[in-house]
């Protein structure tokens, strides 16, 4: 029986994805900021250090690359019925020049990684350990991303951009049953989108932080307008929204209070954020035009992201 070779004409574009999420945005930016901020509370929870896991989805990625590379695609169960994963060509200072770690704090997180039974080092040789922890096994960020990915369909079946929506029940099939290659693009996208926000905040922790302060907005807003991603900042701008305590942000992010508490003096320094006589946060209107381009060259990664990924669905 001869294969079906897929339509070229159905094939989505990544502008047609990012004029649709722009054009939108007020409609998915709750589903967007919560998906931001459930990985960024899963990645904490791990380790109780951000760079630390973001270290071990780095080096899995590099396994995802040499299995495609090579041609391999696995699917999720067949990908995780090792129980280590082996990781060749490693190299501390290429860790953390990537991923923006200074070399001696690469070191010291490895040496903590290796201690608490993670991974095991052989020379250059690193193995990451699955019988000491189950934090690779990424099924809930699955779920996340599939039921995002549902909402985008929706607005892009709207626009005929689209034939229909596609469910999230669908959407999770597939990426499980290509595992190894849609994993590898949600590492491309979400990678560098970290590396991105952490280049302003100079730390994970502190984005993760103000992250939590400045979605207040989005999660208690009753505002149904429909608004576009520039609309929804100039709204924002105007309007910050609620503000949230400093025990609240530690619930919300699993953060230790005295951490927070840390880390929400330096955001008031560098006038990220205000406080007012409650001791409520709220980001800083003036700031927000800032964060505004990050969060456009996030919107570009996730458009990417999510291009190829219903593409792939498309021609399966």
């Amino acid at each position: 029986m001869p294969t079906a070779i897929p339509s070229v004409s159905k094939q989505l574009t990544e502008d047609q994805i990012l004029n649709s999420i722009s054009k939108n945005y007020s409609q998915v930016a709750k589903f967007l900021f919560n998906f931001h901020m459930e990985w960024l509370r899963g990645s904490y929870q791990a380790f109780q250090d951000h760079d630390k896991f973001i270290i071990i989805q780095y080096l899995v990625h590099k396994t995802l690359n040499f299995l495609s590379a090579n041609f391999i695609k696995l699917n999720f169960d067949s990908y995780y019925s090792k129980n280590q994963l082996e990781i060749a060509n490693f190299n501390i200072v290429d860790v953390g020049r990537e991923l923006n770690i200074t070399k001696e704090t690469t070191r010291r997180k490895i040496l903590e990684l290796e201690k608490i039974g993670a991974i095991i080092r052989d020379k250059k040789k690193i193995i990451l350990n699955r019988t000491a922890f189950n934090f690779q096994k990424p099924n809930k960020t699955i779920v996340n991303v599939s039921y995002l990915l549902s909402k985008i369909s929706e607005n892009l079946s709207k626009n005929g951009d689209l034939d229909k929506k596609l469910s999230s029940e669908n959407i999770e099939l597939h990426m499980r049953k290509n595992f190894t290659h849609c994993w590898k693009l949600f590492y491309e996208m979400q990678l560098p989108l970290v590396q991105n926000w952490k280049k302003v905040f100079n730390d994970v922790e502190t984005w993760h932080i103000w992250g939590v302060i400045a979605t207040q907005k989005s999660f208690r807003s009753t505002n149904t307008k429909l608004l576009s991603r520039e609309q929804y900042v100039e709204d924002a701008l105007k309007y910050p929204g609620l503000g949230i305590n400093a025990m609240s942000v530690a619930e919300l992010t699993g953060i230790p209070r005295a951490t927070v508490v840390r880390k929400l003096n330096g955001l008031l320094k560098k006038k990220f954020i205000s406080v007012d006589e409650k001791k409520l946060y709220t980001p800083k209107k003036t700031e927000l035009k800032i964060f505004s381009e990050t969060n456009k060259k996030g919107t570009h990664l996730l458009a990417t992201f999510f291009c190829r990924i219903i593409n792939l669905i498309q021609t399966n």
